[in-house]
């Protein structure tokens, strides 16, 4: 066994003496020490973390003000447009070429923007949450529904998002 290491050691560039652990260790132990909690916090109570953390907050304020308007802008839409042909539009937008498109560029496939979109004004605005005993599964999970739909997220080592026809239950959609 000891030749085996010694053998994969050599292959691996890899020194498994207890020397090489101790200089691993101790430069593990040099990059942490500089995250001192007590530093932090001098920093975020000095007046260049407090305008840091400002101008953070202020940001993420302004873009939740341009998601709302955006929301209300859409609900405006709704009131003159029919939303089961938006809804059917995007679906067919993620087709087999757009999943391959995404799996060659070598990533999961997930939602467009327009689609993410429309789950953001589901969940976060318009939606109403709801419990359906069909849907239950092992993992973290929520529904919504509106329109004559099911919005749903399942979460687990990423995060699976759902519509079904309120009617009959029937996934439409799945990424």
């Amino acid at each position: 066994m000891g030749n085996v290491i010694k053998g994969l050691s050599g292959m691996l560039k890899f020194d498994p003496s207890i020397n090489h652990i101790k200089k691993v260790t101790t430069r593990i132990n040099t990059k942490t020490e500089g995250m001192n909690i007590e530093k932090m916090k001098a920093y975020l109570e000095s007046p260049e973390g407090k305008a840091s953390m400002e101008e953070y907050f202020g940001n993420l304020a302004k873009k939740q003000r341009i998601k709302e308007g955006r929301f209300l802008k859409f609900d405006k839409w709704l009131e003159d447009n029919d939303f089961d042909k938006l809804l059917y539009r995007l679906i067919l937008e993620h087709d087999d070429e757009y999943i391959d498109n995404c799996y060659h560029k070598g990533y999961q496939p997930y939602p467009t923007r327009k689609m993410q979109f429309i789950f953001d004004y589901v969940t976060e605005y318009a939606g109403t949450t709801v419990e359906i005993e069909e849907f239950e599964c092992s993992f973290p999970h929520q529904e919504w529904e509106f329109k004559g739909y099911y919005f749903g997220i399942m979460w687990g080592q990423g995060a699976v998002i759902s519509i079904w026809n309120k009617d009959d239950k029937r996934k439409i959609f799945g990424i």
